[in-house]
């Protein structure tokens, strides 16, 4: 894996990332539920501390470094090994990542129950639609190792 290869992985992910949390926020706008994940993200992986709640920032950096991870995955690992072309490979690594989310992450670390059962009753669609968004705009401009 050359540095060009990994830059261009890494830009793209954070484009995506930035994509996936804009419109978690925004879902309102669209009738659906709104998912905070920075919120979330920074509630989880720091909690509280003397001086009060970590920064919304921390939350918004942990996911963007969360997307690349999955970014590199994606076009070093899993690309390769999935059908059709580079637009339905990254809207199959999306679902992928919707299933894995609603199976582990949000059962295991937010308690909210298989497939958020315990929080809104329409929360499903927005983690599903920002998940494909996510995981089309990988397929789109993301190379593939």
């Amino acid at each position: 894996m050359s540095l060009a290869f990994f830059i261009h992985v890494s830009a793209v992910g954070i484009l995506a990332t930035y994509v996936h949390l804009i419109f978690a926020l925004w879902a309102p706008r669209y009738g659906m539920p709104r998912i905070d994940l920075p919120r979330g993200m920074t509630q989880l992986t720091f909690g509280d501390s003397f001086e009060g709640p970590a920064p919304y920032s921390w939350g918004i950096f942990v996911i963007h470094m969360n997307g690349i991870v999955f970014a590199l995955l994606y076009a070093t690992v899993v690309a390769p090994l999935l059908p059709g072309d580079l637009f339905v490979r990254g809207l199959i690594w999306g679902g992928i990542l919707f299933i894995a989310a609603q199976l582990i992450f949000v059962p295991i670390f937010l308690q909210d129950g298989l497939f958020g059962v315990k929080g809104h009753k329409r929360g499903w669609i927005t983690a599903l639609v920002i998940h494909l968004l996510y995981g089309a705009i990988l397929g789109w401009l993301s190379p593939i190792l």
